[in-house]
């Protein structure tokens, strides 16, 4: 062997050791450097391709040493991209009203409407939408459309079967006045009571009973204060009544209506009230003229309004306090604006009828109202007494409950009311307000809860029901239009 042979070894070691220096150096550099490590290496590489080829090994050796402070390199060599913001349709109420709204809470005006959410999910929204695009491509109708123009619905027919009721007589009444109320046989009804034919009614006897097919008409109890200078005449003037029938309801009234001083006497009359729909009220029936198409589809407390109809301004008939929510389907407006003028017709009331909340234009959720989202459901603050007019804030003690049970029969009496919303402690004075108009038991029993005790929900039976919340207005809702296809009850 020669000394250059020798020597070849050495050669080669130190050219490894010099690699492995220049590798090492890279990978702290690597570490030790922010992203611009990436750019390095690539020129370098590309200016030492062929010492990069030599010292291959040592790079990947040292690689494995370093371990995961290689990896710690990498990621902040890579440096994240920006991101732009992307734009999405988020689904809310169409307008929240100023200040928050607690859970529970109503508003300052008693509008807010606290029915319960059953749960229910109901019809998707996408669903929802679709049956709006399919209605709106089709014709809305004829315009305006006319209600009732044939008059208004004919009374109901009278129950088939017999009904056992019990009639609260009053002073001077004999058995021929109860008979003919009631088109029954005198000598029938004389048996039904233990009473001999020809013989009055006894006068420890506060009521009779009757058998019979045939509603009678209600009876308004009216009460008059006497006052220095009244007489029989001028006080049957006022009730609209005959003199001689005022002095037999008040026996124990003299000639002359004098009372002593301090003492307070009252007249007391019954009158009959006529609730037969006269002509005059056709009439006014048949005026009335709603847009047509306005449909509800879906569930009151989820779905939407197609078409929306505006309560027209009727300032003779009712005031609207929130004209943007003032929206409802043509049968709801159609059967509000019919139950409101029979009730302006029929009744002496001559205060504001106040209309809340019905629906937005195209319906759906807004605050702080659960349902009111297909429209068919109408807010009515409480007719109140002449010396509440004006208040902002009313209790029980400021409500007319003679005229606020006048407007609930009007309604009633369209047959399209589904539910009336009342708080279960009003309902005892709707309750006397309805007996002292001439409205039986019997009646009231399919009508009202009161005086049936709940205790967490409602009574399903009845037409008026307890929901929390309801007690400076009521809460109506009408039922579905005949032509409503895609509309649902809640409950």
């Amino acid at each position: 062997m020669t000394r250059s042979s020798s020597a070849h070894p050495f050669r080669h070691a130190a050219l490894a050791r010099w690699g492995s220096f220049w590798a090492l150096l890279v990978v702290l550099c690597a570490g030790l450097a922010s992203p611009l490590v990436s750019e390095a290496a690539a020129a370098s590489s590309s200016k030492s391709s062929s010492s990069k080829k030599k010292s291959s090994g040592g790079k990947s050796s040292a690689k494995k040493k370093s371990g995961s402070k290689g990896k710690k390199a990498s990621n902040k060599a890579a440096a994240p991209r920006p991101i732009r913001p992307l734009q999405r349709d988020v689904v809310g109420p169409e307008a929240v009203p100023d200040g928050d709204w607690a859970e529970g809470e109503t508003d300052t005006d008693g509008e807010g409407d606290l029915e319960e959410d059953t749960g229910d999910a109901g019809d998707p929204e996408s669903e929802l939408e679709a049956i709006e695009r399919e209605l709106l491509s089709q014709p809305a109708g004829p315009e305006p459309e006319i209600v009732y123009a044939e008059g208004p619905p004919p009374p109901p027919p009278p129950p088939v079967k017999p009904r056992s009721l019990k009639h609260a007589l009053i002073p001077g009444e004999t058995l021929d006045n109860v008979a003919k109320l009631y088109r029954v046989e005198v000598g029938e009804l004389a048996k039904w009571n233990g009473i001999r034919a020809g013989e009055p009614i006894p006068k420890k006897k506060k009521d009779l009973r009757v058998i019979t097919t045939h509603s009678p008409p209600p009876r308004e109890k009216l009460e008059h204060l006497i006052k220095r200078g009244d007489t029989w005449e001028k006080i049957a003037a006022e009730f609209g009544v005959e003199v001689a029938t005022l002095r037999q309801q008040n026996p124990r009234l003299g000639d002359k209506l004098e009372p002593k001083p301090k003492q307070k006497l009252k007249v007391v009359a019954w009158k009959d009230l006529n609730v037969s729909p006269s002509a005059g009220l056709g009439a006014k029936l048949a005026q009335i003229r709603v847009r047509a198409g306005g449909l509800s589809i879906g569930k009151p407390n989820r779905g939407k309004l197609v078409r929306g109809v505006e309560l027209p301004d009727r300032p003779d008939l009712y005031v609207k306090r929130k004209p943007d929510e003032s929206y409802a389907s043509t049968h709801t407006v159609m059967q509000t604006m019919a139950a409101i003028t029979r009730f302006r017709h029929e009744s002496s009331f001559k205060g504001q009828v106040v209309i809340g909340g019905m629906s937005r234009a195209r319906g759906g959720r807004f605050r702080p109202h659960k349902s009111h989202q297909s429209g068919r459901d109408v807010d009515i603050r409480l007719p109140v007494l002449r010396s509440a007019e004006g208040k902002r804030h009313t209790t029980s003690a400021d409500v007319d409950w003679k005229a606020t049970w006048q407007l609930m029969r009007a309604f009633l009496d369209t047959g399209e009311v589904e539910y009336i919303f009342l708080e279960y402690s009003l309902q005892k004075r709707l309750y006397k307000a309805a007996r002292e108009s001439g409205v039986s038991r019997e009646q009231l029993e399919a009508w009202l809860e009161w005086p049936v005790k709940i205790k967490k929900r409602s009574n399903k039976r009845v037409l008026i029901r307890h929901v929390e919340g309801h007690t400076t207005h009521m809460h109506v809702r009408i039922r579905c239009g005949p032509t409503e296809k895609h509309c649902y009850s809640s409950r």
